[in-house]
């Protein structure tokens, strides 16, 4: 197999493991708020799916195994997508949004 060919393959895995950690962890959420979700906006939703993929590029997998998602209170999930749109807004994840999006999730 070709060295571009591996390359290629290798990052498919890599957008794929993501794609996946991203919508179990984004389902996690989404169903311990219940009927409450529906407060949450498309443009929310599509944020929030949006910092946890930045989020899982970044951060360790033990760090992101340890992640409760399911715990995630109102508020948090609210800053959450409050730092998703500012990441968006600046086209990157900068050290502060990382540090401030891991103590929301720790």
């Amino acid at each position: 197999m070709s060295h571009s060919t591996e390359d290629g393959l290798g990052r498919r895995r890599f957008q794929v493991q993501k794609e996946k950690a991203v919508e179990e962890a984004y389902e996690k959420i989404r169903r311990s708020f219940g009927e409450d979700w529906k407060s949450f906006s498309a443009e929310d939703q599509k944020a929030l799916r949006h910092v946890l993929g930045e989020v899982w590029t970044d951060v360790e997998r033990e760090s992101w195994k340890e992640y409760c998602f399911s715990t995630l209170s109102y508020n948090e999930v609210v800053s959450l997508i409050a730092i998703a749109k500012e990441v968006q807004s600046q086209k990157c994840l900068t050290r502060d949004a990382l540090a401030r999006l891991d103590e929301i999730l720790e």
